[in-house]
């Protein structure tokens, strides 16, 4: 299943999904805007529903959004939507959308691997997929 063009996931207004299969990595770029952090969350549960249906146990998010990155509350309750079960079994690489995003993205990326969390933000997509596919 390797499929070169980007695919949308539907009904997560006003936030946009598209992906790919990249060789052995589940590739999703968001897009659009944030609506909340519940919203948001439920947006990252589509992309581990879409991971399991796939096959992939890689998934490399590339943030293309429009707005800001959730902060404190907002991030604790994004994180709470989330559940540490979602990535159990996975290995979940972030690329922030510009450099002065990744410290807000790396916040969050201590928060959940504290939960134990097999997750990294980067400022590079080619440091996230050498992540990914090769580890440490």
């Amino acid at each position: 299943m390797s499929d070169r063009a980007l695919q949308s996931l539907p009904g997560l207004e006003p936030a946009v999904v598209h992906w790919r299969i990249d060789e052995d990595l589940l590739v999703v770029e968001f897009r659009g805007r944030r609506h909340d952090a519940a919203h948001m969350a439920g947006c990252w549960h589509a992309v581990r529903r879409l991971a399991a249906e796939a096959g992939r146990d890689r998934i490399l998010a590339i943030d293309l959004m429009d707005d800001d990155p959730l902060n404190g509350e907002q991030r604790k309750a994004f994180i709470e939507g989330l559940g540490v079960d979602m990535f159990i079994g996975r290995r979940w690489a972030y690329v922030a959308r510009s450099i002065d995003r990744v410290g807000a993205y790396e916040a969050t990326q201590i928060d959940v691997q504290e939960l134990g969390v097999d997750v990294r933000v980067f400022s590079s997509r080619a440091e996230a997929e050498v992540w990914l596919r090769h580890g440490a």
